[in-house]
């Protein structure tokens, strides 16, 4: 893989402008039995254009397929890495521990707020494992120094589309349940099991509770309170937006 993306890299640069550096992304996508791969021109960091090459002898009817689906993945795949890690990485003891501590120490006050934090946990369980089988499948695609298929790009749909409903979901239920959270953190502090938690547990429930217009506002953007429904119609948003944004691209292609 390596050797072909240099012999790429070596044709991409015939269309490079003066000060531009030439960038290959790393997975090439097959048409008619040629690797296609998607390539940047940077210019003070920032990319200022955009080219399709094989390794081989190009087809222009076949680079030109090969754009349309290089493009949405690889924006996909940005998209995920650069607004995923952070709240995949969000440690599940936050809600763990304190379910745990109230399962040990029952009290009827824990009520609706035992059932947020758990459904809490149920969002970021469901928003890791997606974020976590993308590079799962991302790292099976470098071992095996395959190209990307259909599928990986239908993955990176479902996956940004997830991580985008999930998102929306959380900050539509804590502007709907703020006063749950609330209580619940009182009735902790009253049973004297919050000042069990450890002090990053306690800072993130108190920067949940900050409620602000900027989080109702992003509420709003719910699709549908049912999570099968919104997830659907955001994949289809997405999907959509991404093959205005790759014909956009096509119309200023350097090559081909």
């Amino acid at each position: 893989m390596f050797n072909r993306s240099f012999s790429v890299k070596r044709k991409a640069k015939k269309y490079r402008y003066w000060l531009e550096k030439v960038s290959v992304y790393p997975y090439p996508f097959e048409v008619s039995g040629r690797n296609y791969y998607l390539v940047d021109y940077i210019k003070m960091h920032r990319p200022v254009g955009t080219a399709v090459f094989s390794d081989e002898e190009e087809v222009v009817s076949d680079a030109k397929k090969a754009h349309r689906q290089l493009f949405l993945f690889y924006r996909l795949y940005e998209k995920i890495r650069d607004e995923g890690k952070m709240r995949a990485q969000v440690n599940l003891d936050f809600f763990r521990v304190p379910i745990a501590k109230m399962d040990e120490h029952q009290n009827k006050k824990w009520g609706e707020g035992y059932s947020f934090i758990k459904k809490l946990l149920g969002y970021q369980l469901t928003y890791k494992k997606a974020y976590e089988d993308f590079w799962a499948n991302m790292r099976k695609i470098k071992d095996e120094s395959s190209s990307l298929k259909e599928d990986d790009l239908e993955l990176a749909i479902n996956t940004a589309a997830t991580l985008a409903t999930v998102q929306l979901h959380v900050v539509h239920e804590l502007v709907r349940n703020m006063d749950v959270l609330k209580n619940w953190k009182k009735a902790m502090d009253s049973a004297g099991i919050w000042t069990q938690l450890k002090r990053e547990q306690q800072v993130f429930y108190i920067e949940l509770m900050k409620k602000n217009e900027l989080m109702e506002e992003e509420a709003k953007k719910i699709k549908s309170e049912n999570f099968d429904r919104a997830l659907k119609l955001n994949k289809e948003e997405m999907a959509n937006y991404m093959k205005k944004e790759q014909k956009s691209d096509e119309g200023v292609l350097r090559y081909p």
